[in-house]
């Protein structure tokens, strides 16, 4: 999205600045000239704008066909170039609104456009939301964060740090599925010491009694850490040529050790170990590698293995009994901070319905519902009555 944007951007410039040059007067292809390396904004154009019209104002009064033509011409190149001026405004109005996101609603300035678990239609179509991260323990919610992103994966890290500003700790042992499992998020950890049983992707599928791994994957190749080479297939080194450099779309900077074989012509695995020209390369990044092997022997000991078993309970059950058994499928409030204030009281109302379950506390459970249900009233007629209410607030409070 990022790279549409850009094209868009480029190519709505390019018009203005092709829109100038066809403007048959002097001060125009002056500012045309002027601005070869410079973007355009919404003020220069004002500026270009007024000078072309004071310029008309002053020129003298056409007399034969061809004068008026040119007039003619001169202002609707104007009129033209005022449309692009607006055009430009409206553009950077809602890329500042969307700021680093790829989307937003019109509706909800603060959501973003995702696809949801539940598709009614089937037709993947997106709607906008926001993304609900939770903590669980014992299936009681201990903290919760909103997100713009999509995916889960970029999410994790400041997760943990609004767990560490609530709580003024980070968490001791984090169990998570597989889209948490990126090389961000188990360098985070590890910087703050926590125990990470984070699943990787093809965690699954490795614990499969019929998995037999791919020998020509770059996992699966013999590697020689004193000498720094890897062997192929074949018995071939694969010695080291070069690092590549990769940027996340979090920022985040990853290095690759690249390896590549010397003699692949001829080689008769050749056909099952790769298909491009010349000889194969990998891309190896030793430290994500690092951080598999230890997530996967944390994940297949005893501990890691009974932290697995207890997350399929944790916060699946907690998104189950909101969604059917609570039937809080979707936000009442538009705006991330009436949302966030939207789900604090949920999550308040499910954890003392949870402890008065635990309790067998009956009777207070009915009066604490009964006690959501008027609050939860009660804050939506004042909010709704503030709204057009505000001035006559402000007028008391002076």
């Amino acid at each position: 999205m990022e790279e549409n944007r850009g094209k868009n951007r480029a190519k709505l410039q390019e018009q203005i600045r092709t829109l100038l040059l066809q403007v048959d007067d002097v001060i125009a292809q002056d500012n045309a000239a002027k601005t070869e390396g410079v973007e355009f904004t919404a003020a220069l154009l004002d500026e270009i704008s007024e000078e072309l019209n004071k310029s008309l104002e002053s020129s003298p009064e056409p007399k034969t066909k061809e004068e008026k033509q040119a007039v003619r011409t001169k202002k609707k190149q104007l009129k033209e170039l005022e449309k692009k001026r607006n055009k430009l405004q409206e553009y950077d109005q809602h890329l500042e609104i969307m700021g680093e996101r790829n989307s937003y609603s019109k509706t909800d300035l603060d959501a973003t456009f995702m696809h949801m678990k539940e598709d009614a239609m089937r037709n993947g179509q997106t709607k906008p939301g926001y993304n609900l991260q939770i903590a669980t323990e014992n299936q009681f919610i201990i903290d919760f964060a909103l997100y713009a992103n999509r995916t889960d994966t970029l999410t994790l890290p400041s997760f943990l740090e609004s767990f560490n500003s609530r709580y003024h700790r980070y968490a001791k042992t984090v169990v998570a599925d597989s889209g948490y499992g990126s090389e961000e998020n188990y360098l985070f950890m590890d910087v703050h010491n926590m125990e990470a049983y984070v699943k990787y992707n093809y965690f699954h599928k490795e614990q499969h009694p019929r998995y037999t791994p791919n020998p020509f994957c770059p996992a699966s190749l013999y590697y020689n850490k004193e000498q720094d080479f890897y062997v192929c297939p074949m018995g071939q080194h694969m010695k080291r040529i070069g690092m590549k450099r990769s940027l996340t779309s979090n920022g985040f900077v990853t290095y690759s050790v690249r390896y590549q074989a010397e003699r692949c012509d001829g080689c008769p695995l050749r056909g099952s170990c790769f298909k491009a020209r010349g000889n194969r390369i990998i891309e190896v990044n030793h430290q994500l590698q690092h951080y598999k092997q230890k997530a996967r022997e944390l994940l297949t000991s005893e501990e890691g293995i009974k932290h697995r078993g207890r997350r399929c309970i944790e916060p699946e059950a907690v998104f189950g009994q909101t969604k059917y058994n609570k039937v809080y499928k979707r936000f009442r409030h538009l705006g991330k901070d009436k949302v966030n204030m939207d789900f604090a009281f949920f999550a308040i109302a499910f954890n003392i319905g949870k402890m008065c379950k635990k309790n067998n506390l009956k009777e207070l459970k009915a009066i604490m519902e009964v006690l959501l249900v008027t609050f939860r009233c009660s804050i939506e007629v004042y909010i709704s009555y503030w709204k057009p209410n505000k001035s006559f607030y402000m007028k008391l409070a002076a």
